[in-house]
C-alpha cells in the first residue's frame, strides 16, 4: 500500500541531540512533499516550542502538540482540536504535587507557568526554547483547565513513587506519558498522539495502512502501534522498539533522512 502521510515526532526523532534540525533532514522532508506525501509533526512540546521547527520544514498540515491534547493549523495558528485536563482534577494534582515539593509545570493557552525558576527550568528552556512565567504558588494561580501538566524528577525512585501516587489517586481520570526519562507528562484521560491523528487522517481521506509514523519515546507508543507502519529510532525506548514495525538509525546520525532516502528513493546526498 502506498504511503500517503508520514508523521514525525520531534525530540529524539527528527531533531538531533542538540534539539536542532539538520539541513539534510529538512531537505528529505521537502523531497517527500514533492512526491505528494503529506508530512506532519506529532510532539509532546508546546505548539510555540514546535513552531520554529515546523516553519523550517515548511509543513502546512495540522500540528499535533502536547501529546495529542492540542492540534493547531500552522497556516493561521488557529486551534482545531483541544482536550484540556478537567479543572477539578488539575486542581487536585497541583495541590498534592506542591505539598510534596515536586517540580511542576502548567501549560495554559500555549504558555508555560512555574512556581519559580531554578536549574530544572533552565535545562527545560535550553531544550524547548521557551522561557517560563514564574507565578508563585501554582495552586493559587490555577483558575482554568491546563492543556498539559508536567512533573520533572531526575531521581528514578521518586519517579516511581510519583507515578504510583498518580495512578492510585487518579486512576481513570488522567493519561500519563513520558518523552524524556525525567518527564512525567499528564494529559486528559484517553489522550495520545494517535487520537487526533485518526481524526486528521479521516479528514484527508487517508487510510490507516497508508500512514507511516516515526518516534522514540513512550509518548509515541500508541501512534506507532496505530500507524500502518510504525518506525522507532535506534535510540528509542526498548518498549517502543519492541512494538515498532521497523527501526531507523539514531537521531544524531540522520536516521530519518537515511531511512526516507532508502524507502522513497530520494535524490539526496548523504555522507
Amino acid at each position: 500500500m502506498k504511503t500517503k502521510m508520514i508523521v514525525f515526532d520531534l525530540d529524539g526523532t527528527l531533531l538531533n541531540d542538540e534539539h536542532q534540525l539538520d539541513s539534510k533532514t529538512i531537505a528529505a522532508i521537502k523531497l517527500l512533499r514533492k512526491k505528494g506525501i503529506k508530512t506532519m509533526i506529532a510532539t509532546g512540546r508546546m505548539y510555540c516550542s514546535a513552531q520554529p521547527h515546523i516553519e523550517k520544514l515548511e509543513i502546512k498540515e495540522p500540528a499535533i502538540t502536547y501529546n495529542g491534547a492540542l492540534v493547531v493549523n500552522p497556516e493561521n495558528q488557529e486551534s482545531i482540536f483541544h482536550a484540556p485536563i478537567p479543572f477539578k482534577i488539575a486542581k487536585k494534582i497541583t495541590k498534592m504535587v506542591e505539598e510534596n515539593n515536586y517540580h511542576l509545570q502548567l501549560y495554559i493557552n500555549d504558555t508555560l507557568y512555574v512556581r519559580h525558576e531554578n536549574e530544572i527550568t533552565e535545562k527545560y528552556t535550553k531544550i524547548s526554547g521557551i522561557a517560563p512565567n514564574s507565578v508563585g504558588s501554582l495552586n493559587d494561580f490555577l483558575e482554568e483547565e491546563p492543556t498539559k501538566m508536567l512533573i520533572i524528577e531526575e531521581d528514578e525512585a521518586k519517579q516511581i513513587e510519583i507515578n504510583n501516587f498518580l495512578k492510585q489517586n487518579f486512576n481513570g481520570e488522567i493519561e500519563l506519558a513520558s518523552s524524556y526519562p525525567s518527564f512525567i507528562e499528564i494529559t486528559k484521560k484517553g489522550m495520545s498522539k494517535a487520537v487526533p491523528l485518526k481524526k486528521i487522517a479521516q479528514r484527508f481521506g487517508i487510510k490507516q495502512k497508508e500512514i507511516m509514523a516515526f518516534g522514540d519515546g513512550l509518548n509515541d507508543l500508541k501512534m506507532i502501534e496505530w500507524a500502518g507502519r510504525g518506525v522507532a529510532m535506534q535510540n528509542a525506548h526498548p518498549e517502543l522498539k519492541a512494538k515498532a514495525d521497523d527501526i531507523a538509525l539514531n537521531n544524531s546520525n540522520l536516521g530519518i533522512a537515511r531511512y526516507l532516502k532508502k524507502e522513497f528513493k530520494l535524490d539526496l546526498e548523504l555522507n
